[in-house]
């Protein structure tokens, strides 16, 4: 198996955690999110790899993709680095009005002539016309991350991992377009108990309360769990890679 921790001799190995997505906006968040929550892992986003694989999400559940997605770059990467957790996530929008939807298929939402890849206005609009006079205008973010890898056990031998973590916020879907920061449904997301929409806060803003920044969280102290229990628990600053 390859080895690119670069550890000096009497070190504690590295720990490589790797952002398996190609959505930059999704890496920036991600990266900041994380910065901090696990200090002296190291983090990778694809792009730092050379990767950009197009994966087909067919799954049924946010789950499911989130699962799928982190198996096949776990599959690809594993065996640059010793100890490695590969996150991946899926989120979706969930409005009551709407049964679910867009749910599982939130970034495909919109119908596209030729049957490609709607933009981030695309689907806001199409959630606009699909609410049109929908007084109950209830919804959620969630965002599920799953966490695949192999860590050392106490024993000496490794502990494969493949499970998932959850965060979620509620809040509703306004009449229009409200700011111009974030992407996706940011600028017609009114979380509750807020004056602004995701589009008018600043990231941080965002950070402190959203859906995934909820999921990170669960997923860092997870991670935090199982490096603990495999010895690993780093003491060194954390290293985001740009």
């Amino acid at each position: 198996m390859g080895n690119d921790t670069g550890n000096a001799p009497g070190s504690k190995p590295s720990v490589v955690i790797v952002l398996a997505t190609g959505n930059r906006d999704k890496v920036r968040e991600l990266q900041q999110l994380l910065a901090g929550i696990c200090p002296g892992v190291i983090v990778h986003s694809l792009a730092d790899l050379g990767l950009a694989p197009e994966i087909d999400e067919t799954e049924a559940t946010l789950e499911g993709n989130a699962l799928l997605k982190a198996t096949e770059i776990y599959r690809l990467v594993g065996r640059q680095f010793e100890w490695l957790i590969v996150l991946a996530d899926d989120t979706g929008l969930e409005v009551d009005a709407l049964g679910g939807a867009p749910g599982v298929r939130s970034a495909r939402y919109a119908p596209v002539p030729g049957g490609g890849a709607p933009s981030y206005d695309d689907n806001v609009r199409h959630l606009l016309q699909s609410l049109a006079g929908a007084e109950k205008r209830t919804a959620r973010f969630r965002t599920v991350i799953a966490l695949k890898g192999r860590l050392p056990a106490s024993d000496g031998d490794i502990v494969e991992i493949e499970e998932s973590v959850e965060g979620r916020i509620e809040g509703t879907i306004t009449l229009e377009r409200q700011g111009s920061a974030g992407f996706g449904y940011d600028p017609v997301f009114l979380p509750a108990g807020s004056a602004k929409t995701f589009a008018e806060m600043t990231l941080e803003e965002k950070n402190a309360i959203s859906h995934r920044s909820r999921a990170v969280a669960c997923a860092s102290k997870r991670i935090g769990e199982l490096l603990s229990n495999s010895g690993l628990t780093p003491s060194t600053p954390t290293s985001i890679t740009p």
